[in-house]
């Protein structure tokens, strides 16, 4: 026999009792990480039941430490522990190597501060800033990009821009429409990607052509392979 509404909390209600805010409600009922326990055909009002509260607040602590929604996902599939412990440990090196390169950082600037330098010196590595891959279908291919991962191509530079000038994210896709005379071969490239599933099955509805399912390995972050309306392979990889 099914629980009456009086047996269930509203969203309202649910979000006071796991301090989480009603759209990362809305927001993780969207992705399927944590399901309402019934939702009103007519009007979509969404209720939990109240033995749900762990495990959203489980997913606010998770959350809090910046772990991605994929693998959250994956750690509460887990039954066994083994797998979260993996995720968990993972994210822990992440967030080592994070917190040594801001130590590196506020060091250069507490520097700057004390020798009252004009320059900041903060080394940085080399790193591929641009990436040209062929457009046999100019259209469709700029059409693809924009629906699959909300980026805006900028015709004056034949160019999709990742991040600002300047900035560590900063990063040029190009696409080069001579491809379909010159018969340039298709190009592989990976992107990185917040929710693997969500981004993965985002670009099959862009119309991508799926290459290899989500999937886990050893020696790299869970990936998926799709290619674009020109042939060319993407590689998306958790980040």
């Amino acid at each position: 026999m099914g629980m009456s509404h009086r047996e269930l909390l509203s969203i309202g209600e649910f979000s006071v009792r796991t301090a989480l805010s009603i759209p990362a409600l809305r927001h993780y009922d969207e992705v399927g990480l944590l399901r309402p326990a019934r939702v009103d055909p007519g009007t979509g009002y969404r209720r939990y039941r109240l033995d749900q509260a762990p495990q959203a607040k489980l997913i606010r602590h998770l959350r809090s430490v910046d772990l991605p929604i994929d693998q959250i996902r994956r750690a509460l599939a887990d039954q066994s522990g083994r797998d979260a412990a993996a995720v968990l440990q993972l994210h822990r090196e992440r967030l080592l190597e994070r917190a040594h390169a801001i130590a590196q950082l506020a060091e250069t600037l507490g520097r700057h501060f004390d020798e009252g330098t004009e320059d900041m010196d903060v080394a940085k590595e080399d790193r591929v800033v641009q990436v040209t891959v062929p457009a046999r279908n100019l259209d469709a291919t700029v059409r693809f990009y924009t629906e699959a991962f909300g980026l805006e191509y900028d015709q004056s530079i034949a160019s999709f821009q990742f991040g600002a000038w300047e900035t560590d994210s900063f990063f040029l896709l190009t696409l080069d429409a001579s491809a379909d005379r010159d018969g340039t071969a298709p190009a592989r490239f990976g992107l990185y990607v917040d929710d693997l599933d969500a981004a993965h099955t985002a670009a099959l509805a862009a119309g991508a052509a799926l290459l290899q399912s989500p999937k886990e390995t050893d020696y790299a972050p869970r990936s998926s392979v799709i290619a674009d309306p020109s042939g060319n392979q993407i590689s998306l990889y958790q980040r």
